[in-house]
């Protein structure tokens, strides 16, 4: 962007500068400062970015947004605005709308990233790519993403949220040409109170549509399931009749297959959830004309973000399956599904879920239910809210159960709980810090 056009979008003042320089890259931390970068000092409940100006120009800055007037080395370029954030999602906005450039927009209680890395993986079969990286997906993160952008004509926009409103200014500012809701579970109903809630806040994704806007919605979802038989949606599903359906679905420990129009579809990580990815991502490439050889490819070809579902090979013949980066109901869920493929014995290592509120206890039951309907044989429980879980595992019928505090207590037992060959999930949400857990294992089972 041009200084020029940054002052068109915020509304700022020049206070000094070329109105003609070329600004390619923003960013709001100054540890992450390239040379060139211009630094957006956010204001938060604890920092205020504007104490970090100068350390910014100290390692590289050439520009800053402030809101704050001052007195700034005279090679610098400074710009002037109301409010830091919104002039960050206000230049984002322009830029995309002064960019020949598609926008996909994927939200969804569940699955959000992997959904966005599968359909990116599609489209990048095809077309020149942006999507958005890590947990970029919130207020500040989707505009830095966009403000990203240059010369790509696709953009896969994750979106985010803890409470209602938050997609719809997400929504606002990227515009998108295509929606996808991969479901509504029970993330964050501790804030939002109902899935009735959780759907609403879904379904501000809509909100900033382009008028000829597709949205994309998984028809095997129930709150989205009674959507779609009243509104003009694109459906996917593998049990509700959908327009993207999948048939003949085999999942084994290490892939799933299916078929969509008579073609074989190969999904190179376990989980029949990633099934349902894989028909999110054929809905938007057909919606972008990409032909079905293509998106077979990209499909075969995705790789699931780190953490998500990672897969380790240990000593004694040992695997684990890495979960670690959250955990709310539907992917406890989805997890326990993919350990339940295994023959080996199976042990699932789960801890709290975090933002459910009253909910807690019912979700947490539900999951030790789950885990024995499929079968786990040792289940090991770490946190306060974790008790539920291994109490309802133990009353429907599972032998061994264990529940541990913290971290630390259950490392100490590890040793003598665990078998050679045993597969192992590890699973909670990320205020748990179970990579504790994670790292003890791989660092005491090393891989020979």
């Amino acid at each position: 962007m041009k200084v020029k056009d940054i002052l068109a979008a915020t509304n700022g003042k020049l206070l000094q500068g070329d109105i003609n320089a070329d600004i390619r890259s923003f960013n709001q931390d100054t540890r992450k400062i390239q040379p060139g970068d211009m630094y957006i000092p956010l204001v938060g409940e604890v920092f205020d970015g504007h104490t970090f100006i100068e350390t910014a120009f100290q390692n590289g800055a050439g520009s800053i947004i402030t809101a704050k007037e001052g007195d700034y080395p005279s090679d610098k370029t400074v710009i002037l605005v109301a409010d830091t954030l919104k002039a960050l999602q206000d230049m984002a906005h322009y830029h995309r709308m002064h960019k020949s450039v598609k926008v996909v927009a994927i939200t969804g209680s569940v699955g959000k990233t992997s959904t966005k890395d599968m359909i990116a993986s599609v489209i990048e079969t095809k077309y020149k790519t942006l999507k958005t990286l890590g947990n970029y997906n919130n207020q500040i993160g989707l505009p830095l993403t966009i403000l990203r952008l240059q010369d790509e004509e696709v953009m896969v926009l994750e979106m985010g949220m803890n409470n209602l409103g938050e997609i719809h200014e997400l929504s606002l500012i990227a515009e998108p040409d295509i929606a996808v809701i991969t479901n509504v579970g029970t993330a964050h109903i501790g804030n939002l109170g109902s899935r009735d809630n959780i759907l609403k806040a879904k379904l501000e994704i809509i909100d900033g549509l382009k008028e000829d806007g597709k949205l994309i919605i998984n028809n095997d979802n129930d709150k989205l399931h009674e959507y779609a038989l009243n509104h003009e949606v694109i459906t996917f599903g593998m049990e509700q009749p959908s327009l993207y359906q999948a048939s003949d679905i085999v999942s084994i420990p290490h892939l799933s297959t299916f078929k969509w129009k008579n073609r074989l579809v190969t999904v190179n990580v376990p989980g029949s959830h990633f099934v349902s990815n894989a028909l999110a991502a054929i809905a938007v490439g057909d919606q972008l004309k990409i032909e079905p050889e293509l998106m077979i490819k990209g499909i075969e070809s995705f790789e699931l973000t780190k953490k998500r579902m990672d897969f380790y090979s240990l000593s004694q013949n040992m695997t684990l399956i890495d979960g670690t980066y959250n955990a709310n109901l539907d992917s406890m869920m989805s997890s326990i599904d993919v350990l339940s493929k295994y023959k080996e014995r199976k042990v699932a290592i789960l801890a709290d879920m975090l933002e459910l509120g009253e909910f807690s206890e019912d979700l947490h039951r539900q999951v030790g239910s789950t885990l024995a309907k499929k079968k786990i044989d040792l289940v090991i429980c770490i946190g306060k809210e974790s008790k539920f879980i291994e109490d309802s595992a133990k009353r429907n019928g599972i032998k061994e159960t264990y529940h541990f505090k913290d971290n630390g207590a259950a490392i100490r037992q590890l040793d003598s709980l665990l078998k050679p060959e045993d597969i192992l999930l590890v699973k909670g949400s990320q205020g748990m810090n179970l990579v504790e857990i994670t790292r003890y294992l791989m660092e005491r089972y090393k891989a020979a």
